[in-house]
């Protein structure tokens, strides 16, 4: 026997209210605890993020973006992160200016100074997020930032001093958190 509910003025089957549940499920955002296993971006260009529970996320585009790029998962699995291309008037290639780190059931975007975010990672257990960002065609601007994870707070910035020839002096003590996400490929 099947059961129904009355739902918007109608009376729907109460089958047809549980598929609809299951559909609306894949495109809403994270709750809190949610336990991240795998993050890809489809041939498509759509970004797909996997949980424990077997839910899958499609985080919408924001206004003006054309992509999602590399999708990062923290190694405790707590928070996923990805970087959000919008075009860009001078190249034939989309540009990286938002950092996304979703954690928790929110979702926070870094835009540090407004350059594009080339490089980025979870740190400490994936407690903190460290990014680069820099001009699009050739180390102009290079500009660092540490972040808390859970809060999104600035934990620490770092802005390299360079020469005549616009590298960065090698006397410099650059934090090891800088190291770390400069050494990463």
């Amino acid at each position: 026997m099947s059961e129904t509910r009355f739902l918007g003025g109608r009376f729907i089957p109460v089958l047809t209210l549980a598929a609809l549940a299951v559909v609306s499920l894949s495109r809403v955002p994270a709750v809190a605890g949610d336990i991240y296993i795998r993050a890809t971006v489809d041939p498509d260009g759509q970004l797909r993020i996997l949980t424990a529970g077997d839910q899958t996320l499609e985080p919408k585009k924001e206004r003006e973006q054309v992509g999602f790029a590399n999708p990062q998962i923290s190694p405790d699995g707590g928070a996923v992160g990805w970087l959000a291309e919008y075009p860009n008037c001078c190249t034939s290639y989309p540009v990286p200016l938002k950092l996304m780190i979703q954690t928790n059931g929110s979702l926070r975007t870094f835009t540090g100074t407004g350059l594009p975010v080339w490089q980025w990672g979870f740190q400490t257990r994936g407690t903190q997020v460290a990014f680069r960002q820099e001009t699009v065609h050739g180390g102009l601007g290079v500009h660092y930032e540490l972040r808390e994870v859970a809060t999104g707070r600035l934990l620490a910035q770092y802005d390299p001093v360079v020469g005549p020839d616009n590298q960065a002096l090698p006397t410099q003590n650059v934090p090891p958190w800088v190291a770390e996400l400069d050494a990463r490929p």
